[in-house]
């Protein structure tokens, strides 16, 4: 028997969710208590336990989440043809993301996220993976143009995710996020620029 989903429920979902991911921003993972986001969500603590069997899987409902509403940001919009506005774009969005969601700009420092089951953590890492490979790609394409001289690609998209973490993280001379996103650029795009000599 096939099981349908109502609008309704899908709206409800989208709300807990919503709830989930406010309280893991403000709070560590042991101190969410489900009852706190079935309250911030307006539904009663059964609702929430219709869609999610434990906090874990609440969990790991915003984390895919997350990692699915960055990606799809990376992808969606037009592509500059030169591959440094191109890297600055893919900055700017992934800084504009983080800024937005606390959650999950906290959640990218992390090696694993929270959840303690397998297979949580190795969707969690498939859902990294697939970050750095948006990232990766740009540097790819623009190595490929001859802009960039990429030698570890996987390496260096992991290195630009690093910097934009560390900027936003300790940005100690209060910088707003187009000059964060500028200095990240002047930095990286100097640094994989290839040699004319």
């Amino acid at each position: 028997m096939i099981e349908t989903t109502t609008p309704a429920q899908t709206r409800r979902r989208q709300a807990i969710v919503r709830a989930a991911e406010h309280q893991f921003a403000e709070k560590r993972f042991d101190e969410v208590l489900m009852e706190d986001v079935a309250a911030e969500a307006s539904v009663g603590k059964g609702t929430l336990y219709r869609y999610f069997e434990d906090k874990e899987s609440l969990y790991f409902a915003v984390v895919m989440e997350g990692f699915d509403a960055l990606i799809e940001r990376l992808r969606s919009g037009d592509v500059p043809a030169d591959p440094v506005e191109r890297l600055q774009q893919t900055v700017a969005s992934i800084v504009g993301y983080l800024r937005r969601d606390r959650f999950f700009f906290r959640l990218m420092g992390r090696d694993e996220g929270e959840g303690r089951r397998r297979g949580f953590k190795s969707a969690w890492k498939r859902r990294r993976a697939a970050l750095v490979d948006e990232v990766a790609q740009v540097l790819r394409d623009g190595a490929q143009a001859g802009t960039f001289e990429i030698r570890h690609l996987h390496t260096d998209a992991q290195i630009l995710l690093g910097m934009v973490r560390s900027c936003m993280r300790f940005n100690e001379q209060g910088l707003d996020d187009d000059q964060i996103v500028a200095e990240i650029v002047r930095i990286f795009a100097h640094g994989v620029r290839r040699d004319e000599s």
